[in-house]
């Protein structure tokens, strides 16, 4: 019986693990904003310049949990945005992508940056697309 607890426990650990690690490596800003992270060219020192762009931005605020993730395929990032569905209204989305458009600019040198909005185990409910570089607006 006690081998049973002790596989249960076990196994209880493993899966915690394995979901946290999905979401890729987990960057905490503090105690209530995180960014999750995974790709290729992706590290601590990107996504901390993210973090404290989110933060300077006011997306993390002191009294908001807020939870992004980020992660590059070839030479794209996209960006999880993790939102209450309830409360996304009309216009939300080109605020997204026009904030998108500032965090290609300012933190990934303008490189090409697609947009999702996610529950809160970061599965996507809405794709809006490319954010363009702010500077590519006048364009």
């Amino acid at each position: 019986m006690k081998a049973f607890k002790i596989l249960l426990l076990v196994s209880i650990l493993a899966t915690g693990i394995t979901s946290c690690q999905q979401y890729g490596k987990e960057y905490k800003l503090d105690k209530k904003h995180n960014v999750y992270y995974k790709g290729d060219g992706v590290d601590e020192a990107l996504v901390k310049k993210l973090a404290n762009y989110l933060k300077e931005q006011e997306y993390f605020q002191d009294s908001i949990e807020s939870t992004v993730q980020l992660i590059k395929v070839k030479d794209t990032f996209t960006l999880n945005f993790v939102v209450d569905a309830s409360k996304i209204t009309s216009g939300y989305d080109n605020k997204f992508l026009l904030f998108g458009a500032y965090i290609s600019e300012n933190v990934f040198n303008k490189a090409p940056v697609t947009i999702q909005l996610t529950n809160n185990k970061l599965e996507p409910f809405k794709n809006l697309g490319y954010a363009k570089p702010i500077s590519d607006y006048d364009k």
